[in-house]
């Protein structure tokens, strides 16, 4: 993306769905050389996490939140900025936890829940564009 700070979240995410994977794959493995070649991708892993994790704190960690920083937070929604959106269809609340109440991380709000509702009107969609990757039903007559 270019922005550092949301560059090293996503390494993060990357390195942890990577080791992930390749403990998965150990734990199927039986042959001793293919188990030595994972457990050497899983230690690189672990680097890799505390190397981007370690950039994080080194940028600002919490304090350089949201990513980007940049965009002014009065320009927001803020009535939006950390609220907890459930998605359950009955309505049942989500399980309460540090991410639906209490400070933000960023200290410039509080967490709270709100069941989720349409807000907006049903939208009219086009067909998809020929080379679009979409199924070929989706896709309108050629001009």
């Amino acid at each position: 993306s270019g922005n550092l700070a949301g560059d090293m979240f996503a390494n993060v995410t990357a390195e942890a769905t990577g080791r992930t994977l390749a403990v998965r794959l150990y734990n199927a493995a039986h042959d001793s050389g293919m188990k030595d070649m994972l457990s050497f991708l899983i230690a690189r892993d672990t680097m890799h996490q505390q190397q981007w994790l370690a950039v994080i704190e080194e940028i600002g960690g919490a304090s350089g939140l949201p990513i980007p920083n940049s965009f002014p937070q009065e320009a927001e929604r803020r009535e939006w900025s950390y609220v907890y959106l459930g998605s359950s269809a009955t309505g049942e609340p989500p399980p309460q936890g540090r991410w639906t109440s209490g400070p933000s991380l960023d200290g410039r709000g509080e967490f709270s829940v709100r069941q989720n509702q349409p807000m907006g009107e049903e939208p009219v969609l086009g067909p998809a564009r020929e080379g679009s990757g979409a199924q070929a039903e989706q896709i309108g007559p050629k001009a």
